[in-house]
């Protein structure tokens, strides 16, 4: 038997129907902390520190760009109660 860990499913959902007001919800059952945001290509979203977030929690982030789903992607980056770190990646 292997000890590679099992799958972790990612926790986070991308709300985009409110732009360019963006919403991310953490759809697990437990709290994330660390978690920041940063975008790779054109585009931009205001300073913020590191957040936690409780299981179901929500944070809202107006992301400004000419045609963000041709070039922009957000990077999640977040860190699990036994201090693993992850990062996202997710279109618009």
């Amino acid at each position: 038997m292997s000890d590679a860990p099992l799958s972790y499913p990612v926790p986070w959902i991308f709300i985009r129907d409110h732009a360019p007001i963006y919403g991310l919800k953490n759809a697990s059952l437990e709290p994330l902390k660390h978690v920041s945001l940063a975008l790779l290509g054109p585009g931009s979203l205001p300073d913020h520190f590191p957040m936690a977030m409780s299981a179901g929690e929500s944070v809202w982030v107006p992301i400004e760009g000419d045609d963000l789903a041709r070039a922009t992607t957000l990077v999640v980056r977040w860190r699990r109660q036994n201090d693993d770190e992850y990062l996202w990646r997710c279109v618009f």
